[in-house]
């Protein structure tokens, strides 16, 4: 199945055997043109720009739950992700690819970069006693407008970054708190405020995955009984194969991004039969 992001819905007719998720525009976040102060003052000349970037996040749950096979699963497929990015040159034009960890505390383990074979990855690994939603969400609240501006400094026009989050368990604050720092994120006011796609493997609860997502339809739990350590290698993989997908669309012109379902996942919102 194949989901199409950012804000309103339409069928994706070219998916066949799936139920389609609908799709979205995605909206460059350029600001409008300033108006000049006087007409004596001299025209204001335009930013060159150099070229379209769509800026994704993988923010992953680096609790002591994630110990043994599941962190294992995380750091292979973050390899394997990279490994790939030879074999497709677009993403290295198209996308740039940011790392942030969870735990009681958040931490920016890979600053917005290039994607390149070359590329140096972190190797996570479990820390902390907690597992903060709350620090993760203020992360990407701070991280995201600044890495926006960065981009458009450099000459590029943005798209509104996507977010690709993933735990096994429920946050250990309280539920005012995460969903505060939810709202902020999400608020129709933050005009870099990115798509989010959100990800339950293990124990955690289908609801609050429900609440993180952008859209009911981009929440997805693993399937019961599935591996863990199985489903995260097949999350990892839809996340590459979203970014080919949408390095291509941009480089033809077309504002939308696509994701494929991962094996062993179920979307939260799928139709009852």
């Amino acid at each position: 199945m194949k989901i199409k992001l950012p804000t309103g819905v339409r069928a994706d007719p070219g998916s066949t055997g799936s139920d389609p998720a609908g799709s979205e525009p995605v909206e460059p976040v350029i600001p409008p043109p300033v108006a000049a102060e006087s007409s004596a003052a001299a025209p204001a000349t335009a930013p060159t720009v150099i070229g379209q970037v769509l800026p994704m996040y993988f923010v992953g749950d680096e609790s002591h739950s994630m110990a043994g096979e599941p962190i294992a699963a995380v750091n292979q497929g973050l390899v394997d992700l990279r490994d790939e990015v030879a074999k497709h040159p677009l993403i290295g034009k198209k996308v740039r690819f940011g790392i942030i960890t969870f735990a009681e505390t958040a931490q920016t383990r890979l600053e917005l970069s290039e994607l390149s074979e070359d590329l140096v990855l972190p190797t996570l690994s479990p820390r902390g006693r907690g597992t903060s939603y709350a620090s993760a969400l203020e992360a990407l609240r701070h991280t995201i407008p600044a890495d926006v501006a960065l981009l458009k400094g450099n000459g590029y026009q943005v798209h509104r970054p996507s977010v690709f989050f993933l735990s096994d368990g429920l946050p250990t604050e309280k539920a005012e708190k995460w969903q505060a720092r939810l709202a902020e994120l999400k608020d129709p006011g933050f005009r870099e405020r990115p798509n989010i796609l959100a990800f339950g493997v293990g124990e955690a609860d289908p609801e609050v995955i429900g609440q993180l997502a952008s859209s009911p339809r981009y929440g997805f739990m693993m399937t019961s009984g599935a591996s863990t350590a199985g489903a995260i290698a097949e999350f990892a993989a839809s996340m590459l194969n979203s970014m080919v997908a949408s390095a291509e669309r941009l480089d033809r012109g077309d504002n939308t991004i696509e994701f494929e379902k991962p094996e062993g996942f179920v979307q939260l919102d799928a139709p009852l039969v």
